[in-house]
């Protein structure tokens, strides 16, 4: 069977069974998300930029043979491509520098907030009065934050570990900026290019951080995991931004945490680590405040 054959037969799926099929590429996508970030841990980056840039400008070949017929500059789009992805490398930079220093599961769950993040700056930038509801369920995410965030007696660096948890919860609150933004691009545009625009911000503000603040490193089995990180990166975007084409982002948001699930369990029997007793009880608040808050919106919508 060709892959015209494939394509034709999966758009097909797509336009019969839309939101079984974006739950479905939404819980693939996570865990290519999850895998990327293990093949990060796992090649014991120090330095940020390198692995980034190179990450980027693998995944940026291989896109441009899926799409070199496709337009860049899609009218009245353009500047919310650059404005998301642009936010989107930025964040990046800060997760992949604060995931040095902390667990993967603790990354994972505080970098959870970006829903409440996204639906604070959105009441914030249409004028509307926060909920008590609203606001409770922020407090709740808070509670959580520092109970993961503080330093327990098997931190080996206490201060680092704060470090790391600062950058991830700084990466959630920038790229639910960039989120917000990303939803006035528009289902007409592929995921593909989306995806073309990240990598490229990504190899512009890696390039800038490398040159004043970074350094090269190389390992044994360098280029193994930087293709590791880059191909599964590259998946997992391609499917996610398919999926969010499909349908409206509300019906999918719950299944983004599955990742959280992922990575859990990815922790555990690759890196032999298990969240503390504070990192259990802050991150089932901040799970609890976030899907408290999402099943509120979900309510009041309907």
């Amino acid at each position: 069977m060709s892959l015209s054959h494939i394509f034709g037969y999966i758009k097909s799926l797509e336009s019969k069974n839309s939101l079984q099929i974006a739950i479905a590429y939404i819980l693939i996508a996570y865990f290519f998300h999850a895998v990327q970030i293990t093949f990060y841990k796992s090649g014991h980056f120090n330095i940020v930029p390198q692995s980034l840039f190179l990450r980027s400008f693998i995944s940026i070949i291989f896109l441009f043979l899926f799409q070199w017929k496709e337009n860049f500059y899609p009218k009245n789009r353009t500047k919310y491509l650059l404005q998301s992805q642009t936010l989107g490398a930025l964040g990046s930079l800060f997760y992949f520098y604060g995931i040095n220093f902390i667990s993967l599961s603790e990354g994972a769950i505080l970098f959870a907030t970006n829903s409440i993040w996204s639906q604070l700056m959105v009441s914030f930038m249409n004028g509307e009065r926060i909920t008590k509801s609203r606001f409770l369920n922020s407090i709740i995410c808070i509670i959580g934050i520092v109970l993961v965030v503080n330093p327990t007696i098997t931190v080996e660096d206490p201060f680092m570990h704060i470090i790391g948890c600062s950058c991830i919860l700084i990466c959630s609150v920038i790229q639910s900026l960039g989120f917000i933004i990303m939803k006035k691009i528009g289902t007409e545009v592929p995921s593909t290019i989306t995806t073309s625009y990240f990598h490229i911000m990504v190899i512009i503000t890696s390039s800038l951080q490398q040159q004043y603040i970074g350094r090269f490193e190389y390992f044994n089995g360098y280029f193994y995991y930087i293709a590791g990180f880059a191909v599964f990166t590259m998946l997992g975007q391609l499917i996610q931004f398919r999926a969010q084409t499909l349908v409206t982002y509300d019906k999918l948001c719950n299944y983004t945490y599955s990742q959280t699930l992922y990575i859990i369990i990815i922790d555990y029997v690759i890196f032999n680590k298990i969240l503390s007793l504070n990192g259990i009880i802050g991150g089932s608040l901040i799970l609890f405040g976030v899907f408290k808050q999402l099943a509120e919106d979900k309510k009041s919508r309907n």
